[in-house]
């Protein structure tokens, strides 16, 4: 094969790829099978292997990871990267609209988006011309921390966008905002793995996937099962949709992944209504999530709204119900896996928590305990998300009396000594 010819093939190659990626991960609905798909990788691995210098930043192999960086470079966004006020009641919600209502009377006729408030970390992805150039973490919320290499190897980031509408011209300059996560299934099978394997487990989906986002080794991040949902445009050099509403159907034709739960409202009453809809079906989502965000669906309007702080008028997050308490850690028993594998397991006073009560929690592993230092008799903080079982955060050190007493991990096997 001839450099021209070598060029070709790869150019129609990536962008059947980076489709078929796109269709599995973003739409979740393949059109061809795993072995037909690993085919494409491997031709495309042997042509840039024979030609390297016609590997481009949008090449699916990127996402394999590149090799390790020094450190992480600061970036700055072209606009703060806002957090969100937070409402636990109706009183509350009603409270934000009649103070937004005294700043500008559109309020009264505007309509609203709800979304879910997904419990992950916030990304800022800047693309040229199409292709993807750069991404970092909120950071402060004006400088954030460069990325780019491992959020490449996220399968469901278009490296190029539109990834299959050929009809949608890109902006020269579109720079979108989304969240980072690890999906609550694939969190679990993660442990598992890592379990039978005798090899450290983490803790909970949402510092998995800020811990594997801050990797210096991309080929480490690439190892995790992360995703992303986009929700916002950050800056644009072009004429952008004028509502959330019609905000996320033009990211969702680019390309990009969107929430599925998100929601219009013509009026703030069936926006709460959703939110508490979202509360009841809170295990039902594929993710963590901590509340259900209401936005003000014309733009102008929540721009015009203004800042308080670091929060956006134009939004507020409705918050569950807490899945926190606390209790006593009456004593720690060790589980030995059919591996062999030795796991910490808190036997607690019981208490209700998620509609449940827990009479125990994980501990996640030793170090974990000596790390915390969580001690017997301590008073300790509990979790508990969706399905997954309650764990330790840990403990509450103001508590404690003095007759607390530190855990000893045991020498030999519990089980055949």
């Amino acid at each position: 094969m001839d450099e021209q010819s070598a060029a070709a093939r790869l150019d129609e190659l990536r962008k059947s790829i980076n489709y078929h990626n796109y269709q599995y991960h973003v739409m979740d609905a393949p059109v061809i099978s795993d072995l037909e798909f690993d085919r494409l990788i491997i031709e495309l691995r042997e042509i840039e292997a024979q030609f390297p210098h016609l590997v481009t930043t949008d090449s699916p192999s990127v996402r394999m990871g590149s090799q390790p960086v020094q450190k992480f470079n600061k970036l700055g966004h072209p606009s703060p990267i806002l957090s969100l006020a937070n409402a636990f009641s109706r009183d509350e919600i009603l409270a934000w609209f009649d103070r937004n209502e005294k700043l500008d009377g559109r309020m009264r006729s505007t309509a609203f988006v709800v979304e879910p408030k997904i419990d992950g970390l916030t990304v800022v992805l800047h693309y040229h011309d199409g292709l993807f150039i750069q991404g970092a973490t909120r950071g402060d919320g004006d400088v954030g921390e460069d990325i780019t290499v491992n959020l490449r190897t996220i399968k469901s980031i278009p490296l190029r966008i539109p990834v299959s509408d050929a009809s949608l011209r890109p902006p020269a300059r579109l720079v979108v905002r989304g969240e980072a996560y690890i999906p609550i299934q694939d969190f679990l099978e993660l442990n598992q793995r890592l379990e039978e394997a005798g090899e450290r487990t983490y803790l909970n989906p949402r510092n998995t996937a800020a811990g594997s986002l801050r990797q210096l080794d991309p080929t480490l991040t690439a190892k995790r099962p992360l995703t992303l949902l986009v929700y916002s445009i950050v800056a644009s050099d072009s004429t952008m949709p004028v509502t959330q509403w019609d905000t996320l159907q033009y990211l969702k034709a680019l390309g990009f992944p969107v929430s599925r739960h998100a929601s219009r409202h013509s009026t703030l009453l069936e926006a709460m209504e959703a939110c508490e809809e979202g509360i009841l079906h809170r295990d039902d989502l594929p993710y963590e999530a901590d509340g259900m965000v209401i936005k003000i669906d014309d733009l102008s309007l929540a721009d015009s709204l203004g800042v308080v702080g670091k929060d956006p008028r134009g939004a507020i997050a409705y918050k569950f119900p807490s899945r926190e308490v606390s209790t006593r850690l009456m004593d720690i028993a060790v589980n030995v896996g059919r591996t062999g594998v030795l796991t910490p397991l808190a036997i607690l006073e019981p208490v209700e928590l998620g509609g449940v009560v827990v009479k125990q929690a994980t501990l996640h592993n030793f170090d974990f305990i000596t790390e915390k230092d969580i001690r017997i008799g301590d008073r300790v903080m509990v979790k508990r998300a969706g399905e997954v079982i309650p764990y330790i955060i840990g403990p509450v050190p103001a508590a404690r009396t003095g007759d607390e007493s530190v855990f000893q991990p045991p020498s030999i096997c519990p089980v055949c000594h």
